[in-house]
């Protein structure tokens, strides 16, 4: 099965918020590594996979 490489996450979004997540935390961390886009949208498109996975076999939606 072939996958599209398709960026599904705007990466700008997500470092405004791991950055602001980060603020809660005693050491303060200013930047977002490539790396970390990479885990994230592994994390997503595994998620999604899942969800689609166990999806009853009825209608046409996606709930």
């Amino acid at each position: 099965m072939s996958v599209p490489k398709v960026r599904l996450l705007n990466r700008k979004n997500v470092r405004e918020f791991a950055l602001e997540m980060a603020k809660h935390r005693a050491h303060k961390f200013t930047r977002v590594g490539g790396d970390f886009f990479l885990k994230c949208e592994g994390q997503l498109k595994a998620f999604i996979r899942s969800e689609v996975q166990r999806h009853p076999s009825v209608g046409k939606t996606i709930k």
